[in-house]
């Protein structure tokens, strides 16, 4: 198989420091953009080439993507959600792949990108935000944010390669590795309390950046049963 150039943007959070470990796991190189290089010095000592910018900044995710086959954005403004939204901005996620878009090298860069639970489809069409027992109301400012992602990929010109790949609610670190997982556009009854590792997650976006199967969508990752 060829090498691919993956960039990762969030490289040091949960989930792409999972995206991280398994990329280099099947022999693929690694660029990582991050905000703090001497927080995260085990992207260096694994032979990762460091980034230091901001994932909003063109400018910055232009140098970490300059020479990238696929890139990865696993970037949260927060690790938990906050007390309160007031001043979130809504556009967060549409300035990063704005960024992505602007700083790629080529048109046929793909695009991974982690999203929300809230924006996936129930089978009578509504999405999992619209129903106040399955997402909570106080954190509809994030899944707004959210849904940028799919807005900036769908309309950019030229079209892009991506995809959003989404952990259902019960994403743990104390999760156990799952023997596989399955990929589905609308979330059925068995989704809902799946439990998933990040582990598992970063196995699903590696395999959708080196052996794509599903293209211009968001899909729902759930452990094999």
């Amino acid at each position: 198989m060829t090498e691919q150039r993956v960039a990762v943007l969030g490289a040091g959070g949960r989930a792409g420091s999972a995206v991280v470990r398994r990329i280099l796991a099947e022999g693929h190189s690694v660029t990582a953009l991050v905000r703090s290089s001497a927080r995260h010095a085990w992207l260096a000592e694994r032979g990762v080439t460091v980034v230091e910018g901001d994932a909003t900044d063109s400018a910055d995710v232009a140098r970490a993507l300059a020479d990238a086959d696929a890139v990865v954005n696993a970037v949260t403004p927060f690790s938990a959600p906050p007390p309160s939204f007031d001043g979130f901005d809504e556009t967060f996620y549409e300035r990063v792949l704005g960024a992505v878009l602007a700083g790629r090298r080529s048109p046929d860069v793909r695009i991974v990108t982690v999203g929300l639970f809230a924006n996936l489809q129930l089978p009578d069409g509504r999405e999992v935000s619209d129903v106040a027992d399955l997402f909570p109301p106080a954190l509809l400012p994030f899944a707004r944010a959210h849904a940028g992602e799919r807005t900036v990929l769908s309309q950019a010109d030229p079209a892009p390669d991506w995809l959003i790949v989404t952990p259902p609610a019960g994403l743990s670190p104390d999760a156990a590795d799952a023997s596989g997982y399955a990929l589905t556009e609308v979330v059925g009854p068995e989704a809902l309390g799946a439990v998933l590792s990040y582990e598992t997650l970063a196995a699903a976006v590696v395999d959708e950046i080196v052996r794509p199967t599903v293209r211009h969508r968001q899909v729902l990752v759930v452990p094999a049963t």
